[in-house]
Parts: structure tokens; sequence; C-alpha cells
């Protein structure tokens, strides 16, 4: 049997923050935004759907990747650059 793969807590509040963050930057709510996926994807996503998404973290890509083109955003992957002296998440000596 496969295993569920599961989202930790840290993670999940890392997505939260991601999310809270780029709303406050777009000076938008989740009610403006629930109004503004409606109106640009005929979404039906009410606030609360997205109060409990964000509450879970369980936005799926495809709804965080329309979030972002609302405000001329795309998201991308990125390779993260080691800390000076940190090599691999390891410290080098």
């Amino acid at each position: 049997m496969t295993e569920i793969y599961k989202v930790s807590d840290e993670q999940k509040e890392r997505i939260r923050r991601l999310v809270k963050d780029f709303l406050q930057e777009q000076n938008t709510s989740v009610y403006k935004l629930a109004k503004m996926l409606n109106e640009k994807y005929g979404r039906s996503g009410s606030v609360s759907n997205l109060l409990n998404k964000l509450a879970r973290s369980t936005f799926k890509i495809s709804e965080l990747m329309d979030i972002a083109d609302l405000f001329g955003y795309e998201i991308k992957f990125v390779k993260k650059q080691p800390i000076e002296g940190h090599e691999n998440g390891t410290e080098i000596p």
C-alpha cells in the first residue's frame, strides 16, 4: 500500500504565509480575491472556500497560477542558491 503524502505543519505555515504576504503586497483581501477569480475565470469559489484553502494550505497549483496571473505574475521554479559557507544544507567548516 502506498503511503499518503503528508505535508508538515511547517510547510503548511510557509504556504499560508506565502499567500497571505502576496495578497498583502497586492493590497487586496481574500474577499476581493474571490470576486476577482469569479469575474476573470468564472470560478464559483466563495470566500469561505478560499479561507478554508488558506487555513489548510490546500491550494492546487493551478489555483495559485490563476491568483498570480490576476496580478501580472507567474510562478517559476527557481534553483536555490546556497548560503555562503553552506553547501547542500550542511555547514562547511
